[in-house]
């Protein structure tokens, strides 16, 4: 008798093991647009090591293919059937002073055919913020740009209004979030989790040993210093010039132990970083949710004249003018001016909307059932209101 119940509680615990410490998935194979296309399931000689650009543009989980939205017409081309999804990268916005020589900006060995080295790319300005590297590239998913052990910290980042989390989604068994690691990772955990407003975790944490992941790839790396201001290049032994495996994961929200009671909780998804994470992008699918980030502006740097204006205080001038308007309101394309009339855009209700045809993304339309700006996202997300502010 106490065989047989032992026997049922080490079933009990390693089923609760393998559903909440090892749902994450890694893809069986990844795409690229390294070369125009590019594919890999290892690290192995079988597989090309990508040196250039190289945004993800699809993965294949559970024999199931899974497009980024970067170049679907890439995939389709090289006869992949894919289910056709939307992620980016998670707006990311971090500051650190470090002044090790392992913490480290890296980006592709060549970038466009162009060898970078310390003679063709002596140094990255200290005007592009640390978090550009972990979102830039199409959609922001860029595997070949990257920041290598960043300080121990917490990336935030925050879900929209009301935990924008599309409840259709918790269920689905699609991939709802993506995240990577393309250095040499040590056995600290990364720790990956929902919370609510007060910073409890909604849900379960998500504790991952990268160590233990088998690689999806590799890539041919050159590396600057990310402590120094300027980023100057680093032409040490073992670093520019030597490849590093490319991992990557994926979770479904009900991973993290999602649920339809309690996904309005969920205000925060936060990434802990070890001190040793080598971070190319995290990325969240935009079926699922929506984010806005906290980054504060660029102040640096020369902003351009605005040239283009519509005034009613009588004062449009040339560049010699008293007031110098509209060059004065640095930055813009159009600058509109008035004391006594706002801006007013296009009103419609929310059923109205649907009367608007061919709407493209971006536009814009003040909605008075919801009295929020909208904004056209694209076919699938649709309108959404726009009152918290995003990073690009």
């Amino acid at each position: 008798m106490n065989r047989i119940l032992n026997a049922n509680v080490f079933f009990l615990i390693s089923f609760f093991s393998s559903c909440f410490f090892n749902s994450q998935v890694r893809p069986n194979i990844i795409y690229g647009d390294y070369s125009g296309y590019w594919t890999s399931q290892n690290n192995t000689a079988t597989y090309v090591t990508a040196q250039d650009t190289n945004n993800l543009i699809g993965f294949n989980v559970g024999g199931t293919n899974y497009a980024t939205g970067v170049n679907n017409a890439a995939l389709t081309s090289h006869g992949v059937s894919f289910v056709n999804e939307n992620y980016r990268a998670f707006p990311t916005a971090f500051s650190v002073t470090s002044t090790s020589t392992n913490f480290l900006i890296g980006i592709p060995r060549y970038v466009n055919g162009v060898l970078q080295d310390q003679t063709n790319k002596p140094s990255l300005s200290c005007d592009t913020s640390l978090g550009y590297y972990l979102r830039d590239g199409l959609n922001g998913l860029d595997l070949s740009t990257a920041v290598f052990n960043i300080p121990t910290q917490n990336l935030t980042f925050f879900v929209n209004v009301l935990a924008d989390i599309n409840p259709t989604c918790i269920d689905d068994n699609i991939p709802d979030i993506i995240v990577t690691q393309v250095g040499a990772p040590s056995t600290n955990f990364d720790v990956f989790k929902f919370t609510d407003a007060a910073g409890n975790t909604v849900g379960v944490q998500k504790d991952v040993n990268f160590s233990t992941i088998t690689p999806s790839g590799t890539a041919l790396w050159s590396f600057y210093f990310a402590g120094n201001c300027p980023h100057n290049y680093n032409s040490g032994s073992g670093f520019s010039g030597t490849t590093r495996d490319i991992r990557v994961l994926t979770f479904k929200l009900s991973d993290f132990g999602i649920t339809l009671s309690n996904y309005t909780s969920a205000l925060k998804f936060v990434q802990v970083l070890s001190g040793d994470s080598d971070v190319a992008f995290s990325a969240y699918s935009t079926n699922s949710m929506s984010m806005y980030c906290l980054e504060n502006a660029v102040t640096t740097g020369t902003a351009l004249d605005t040239k283009s204006g519509i005034t009613s205080l009588g004062r449009a001038g040339s560049e010699t003018s008293t007031d110098n308007w509209p060059m004065v309101r640095k930055g813009g394309f159009l600058a509109l001016e008035s004391n006594k009339k706002p801006f007013i855009p296009t009103r419609h209700t929310t059923a109205g909307l649907a009367n608007i045809t061919n709407p493209v993304e971006g536009m814009l339309v003040y909605d008075t059932t919801e009295n929020c700006l909208k904004v056209y996202v694209n076919s699938t997300i649709g309108w959404k209101c726009y009152n918290k502010k995003t990073c690009p």
